[in-house]
């Protein structure tokens, strides 16, 4: 079962620790509270994922907490975010100065909120390796040398009609080679982002995907993960990660990834819709772990919606995730989408699901990504 990513919030108002406490636990994260600078301190100890720190309290500040937390080489590591209602500058700078990731305004809209701590957790991968620069340029270098080498690996893992458990179609996931930092495909994106080298990689990851799946997905669809900032480029508008395969664009789903948050829907939207007429399909991935999927329903119109596994996981004996698959079932009903639900592990789960009237799944219940052979 897959680890909740733990995450503290020191702050010393109440009713804003309760509020973010209710809205991250609802994303599907692990949240522990401390509404002190002293009990952020001693809280820090234990090794969160991520702290938010509020930036104005009695007796130390978030300015000097960080300071704290980063001359201490036990929770050095560790990624900071400052909450706040200030927005002066020098407060922006000196923050990041301390090594601060992130200035976030307390006002800020909830989906900004989550798309952001979202892309911090994944990138601190690399961060939380604990790698020093020159190890970090090595790191680089070797990615470069992947990409040039085309030395990705591709697993397949399949979509089932849970009725038959028989698949519709095969989601491509990328991993770097095996036995290295770049097999987790956490460390090998977030590299890539850092390194300014997320569209070649992004790009050889479809080409190959695609040329990997030609012989042996015949009927059956084939999930493409794809970054947004991907889609407005001229190898996806042409399709030119279809060339040289017998795979024709009716076969293809393109998922929307949160690796880059959204800020243009209009454009995304006008973008993707060019590719509807080929015969392309959309997704839209991780429904129920943020707000921002709803608005990429509405503005997108997509073809499959992705329930998360995070409302999947125990969904037999929780009454509350019982009640939002069957709301978002109606959902896809009505915005005539074909709902998929993630990360199913056990037989309770697919029972539940089944019985709520979800027709499609993924997990490992029916395979783990593996490469066709």
């Amino acid at each position: 079962m897959e680890t909740k990513k733990q995450i503290l919030i020191v702050d010393d108002e109440p009713d804003f620790l309760e509020m973010f406490r209710f809205i991250l636990e609802n994303a599907g994260y692990g949240i522990t509270t401390a509404n002190s600078p002293e009990e952020g301190l001693e809280k820090a100890k234990k090794n969160p994922d991520l702290i938010l720190l509020d930036l104005k309290m009695p007796r130390m500040t978030g300015h000097e907490v960080c300071r704290c937390l980063k001359e201490n080489t036990d929770t050095m590591n560790i990624p900071v975010v400052i909450l706040t209602c200030e927005t002066g500058i020098l407060d922006k700078v000196q923050a990041f100065n301390l090594g601060a990731l992130d200035f976030i305004n307390k006002g800020a809209p909830i989906e900004e909120l989550l798309a952001r701590i979202k892309s911090i957790l994944k990138r601190t991968t690399v961060i939380l390796g604990n790698l020093s620069e020159s190890e970090k340029n090595e790191k680089i270098m070797q990615l470069a040398k992947i990409i040039e080498e085309k030395n990705i690996r591709t697993v397949f893992q399949p979509i089932v009609t849970l009725a038959s458990r028989q698949p519709i179609g095969y989601e491509a996931l990328a991993r770097g080679p095996k036995g290295t930092f770049f097999e987790n495909p956490l460390n090998l994106f977030a590299l890539a982002t850092e390194a300014n080298m997320s569209y070649q990689l992004d790009t050889l990851c479809l080409d190959l995907a695609v040329k990997r799946a030609n012989s042996y997905i015949k009927q059956k669809l084939l999930f493409l993960n794809i970054d947004p900032n991907v889609v407005s480029s001229d190898y996806l508008q042409k399709l030119e990660f279809l060339k040289g395969t017998t795979v024709p664009a009716s076969q293809i789903c393109l998922e929307i990834t949160e690796r880059t948050f959204v800020t243009n829907f209009e454009k995304l939207a006008k973008n993707l819709n060019n590719l509807k007429p080929m015969g392309v399909m959309i997704v839209i991935d991780d429904l129920g772990e943020g707000y921002s999927s709803l608005r990429a329903i509405v503005e997108l119109k997509p073809n499959f919606i992705k329930a998360d596994m995070s409302l999947v996981r125990d969904i037999n004996s929780d009454l509350v995730k019982q009640s939002l698959m069957k709301v978002i079932c109606e959902l896809a009903q009505r915005t005539n989408a074909t709902l998929i639900a993630e990360g199913i592990e056990t037989e309770k789960e697919f029972d539940t699901l089944v019985s709520l009237g979800v027709q499609f799944g993924q997990g490992y219940l029916f395979a783990r990504p593996s490469e066709f052979t």
